[in-house]
């Protein structure tokens, strides 16, 4: 199997990964309350702690597959732990949070709803949706540059090093 192919499963695999679980929190913080589910701090934190968890060792365990299927390079060591993070950051920065309101809610709240529920809320005393996509924008951009770093572009070094060249010579 090509290392293109391989990388797109595991995109793959992150997003479905991903869907799954917005889905589960939209189950639970959307059609069970048409059930009847009242809110309350007692459940939604030990939900809130098992769904962060449930990421957690979802890239631990991704992260550990792919090292156990490697030929245990560096490269694949570093491949490996750049799956960890990239679930955690994508994690952190809300993207199942965005995931939900598009997917499953039909669209993101007005700029003026505060989300409440987010830790951000706690920590800057606001959060609106602007501020959710910005951070769900930089924790795809910080895993995009991650793994462009990680990846690199064939002939990248040695252009880089011809241009060094050049550039002395021109001096």
């Amino acid at each position: 199997m090509s290392n293109v192919l391989k990388g797109v499963l595991v995109a793959l695999s992150l997003f479905a990964f991903f869907c799954l679980m917005s889905k589960i929190d939209f189950i639970v913080h959307g059609i069970l309350y048409n059930y009847g589910l009242q809110f309350s701090f007692e459940w939604a934190i030990d939900y809130w702690i098992v769904y962060t968890v449930a990421f957690v060792v979802f890239s631990v365990i991704v992260s550990l597959m792919y090292w156990l299927g490697s030929k245990k390079t560096m490269k694949d060591l570093k491949f490996s732990l750049a799956l960890l993070a990239t679930v955690n950051i994508l994690m952190i920065s809300g993207l199942q949070d965005i995931m939900f309101y598009v997917l499953w809610a039909g669209g993101l709240p007005p700029n003026d709803v505060v989300w409440w529920w987010v830790p951000w809320f706690h920590i800057v005393g606001t959060w609106t949706t602007p501020m959710q996509i910005l951070l769900t924008l930089a924790g795809i951009s910080m895993t995009t540059l991650l793994w462009a770093v990680l990846i690199g572009r064939p002939g990248l070094s040695a252009t880089v090093a011809s241009s060094k060249a050049t550039d002395r010579l021109q001096e």
